[in-house]
């Protein structure tokens, strides 16, 4: 028999061949994946500092033990250079210990699915390249860490989720810190301004320095070798490191160049089919109804539902509203993403406790976020729906 083939080996594609594994104790399952094979939680790469961990203490469980664990055929450092949907394999090269590409080699598969995440967009800044670091997988984290080092001055691009979070993290443990984005609050696309101001002064206390409605027009590295970040409102900011938060692009070249059906990431159907036979997508590279969700919780669902289908138990994928914690030290934060911006929010609390509600223009609820003792009502938010 012809295994379930798992491309990407992140926290969408272990989780797809645990719960396989849980309900077939005989499925063939074989996982490739470019990268080394460790099972970590990724939402931690953000907060790491603060949890007192290193990159190696991040690691849950190690290639053995996932090999062991899965009774699977785990196959690292590999690339998936084509797939061929008509004869129903891929086309696969190695690297040896020394980073050397090997020979090509081709495996078959009954059923394939793509879990290939998403990459950090590139900054399109002169200068950027070789000056920037993104934090997006656990071997970026080892190298932010060493770069961080004894340094003490750090630059973050992007007030999102992750950019908010890093900032809090960093700033907590000591670190000076700037924020820059072109947005004139926190979190802008997903909540109101009073809450965003809050997240603002929440943060700072443990000195940020904030520069919203700006970019980075450039960086520049002088003859000493600091780094010089021209912003766009005139002041020039000198980090030890840059990180960018801008957001992530969801990883699809290999479906492009499979002709499947494409968007912003892969367009799947209820069953997380994608517009090939016995090819299937899930996590952060998948176009779920338009949207992109880079968050655990509907990858979890999604490899959940894909397990059953492909052990017999074809199942639709039912994504209901799933708030997303936000890591700040001294502002604990539950968002719920509005699903669409025509609408208004209607807020009620004041400072720690605040609950702000987006209605659209039909007055149904679509989006919501608690903070501090007001994260209690998520239930009852959830519940409208």
């Amino acid at each position: 028999m012809k295994p379930i083939m798992i491309i990407g080996s992140g926290h969408a594609g272990l989780t797809l061949a645990r719960e396989i594994r849980a309900l077939d104790k005989a499925m063939s399952i074989t996982i490739v994946s470019q990268d080394p094979i460790q099972a970590y939680y990724k939402p931690n790469l953000s907060k790491a500092l603060s949890m007192n961990k290193s990159a190696d203490q991040l690691i849950m469980k190690q290639f053995d033990a996932l090999k062991s664990d899965l009774d699977a055929e785990l196959l690292e450092n590999t690339s998936v250079l084509k797939i061929n949907h008509e004869k129903k394999s891929i086309l696969c090269q190695a690297k040896d210990s020394d980073n050397k590409k090997q020979e090509t080699f081709e495996l078959p598969y009954e059923n394939l699915i793509l879990a290939t995440g998403a990459s950090p967009i590139e900054l399109p800044i002169n200068g950027a390249s070789g000056n920037v670091v993104s934090v997006n997988t656990l071997q970026d984290y080892s190298q932010f860490r060493k770069m961080i080092k004894d340094k003490k001055h750090i630059l973050i691009i992007g007030a999102g989720f992750v950019g908010c979070e890093f900032a809090s993290d960093l700033s907590s443990n000591g670190y000076k810190v700037d924020v820059v984005d072109r947005a004139i609050w926190p979190l802008e696309q997903v909540i109101p301004e009073q809450m965003g101001t809050e997240i603002k002064h929440a943060i700072s206390k443990n000195g940020v320095n904030w520069h919203f409605q700006s970019t980075v027009d450039e960086i520049v590295k002088d003859n000493q070798g600091t780094l010089n970040a021209h912003l766009s409102n005139g002041a020039i900011i000198l980090p030890d490191v840059i990180i960018s938060a801008i957001g992530l692009s969801p990883n699809i070249q290999l479906a492009k160049d499979t002709s499947l059906l494409t968007g912003r990431g892969i367009v799947v159907d209820e069953y997380s089919q994608t517009s090939r036979f016995a090819i299937y997508a899930l996590g952060d590279c998948v176009e779920y109804d338009g949207q992109s969700l880079p968050f655990i919780a509907p990858a979890t669902l999604a490899a959940k539902t894909l397990a059953k289908t492909l052990t017999g138990n074809k199942t639709k994928l039912v994504l209901p509203p799933q708030p997303v914690g936000v890591k700040i030290a001294n502002y604990p934060t539950l968002i719920c993403p509005p699903k669409t911006k025509e609408g208004s929010w209607q807020i009620n609390g004041v400072d720690q406790g605040l609950e702000v509600a987006f209605y659209n223009n039909e007055n149904e609820l679509c989006g919501f976020a608690l903070s501090g003792q007001k994260i209690s009502l998520k239930g009852e938010y959830l519940s409208q729906y």
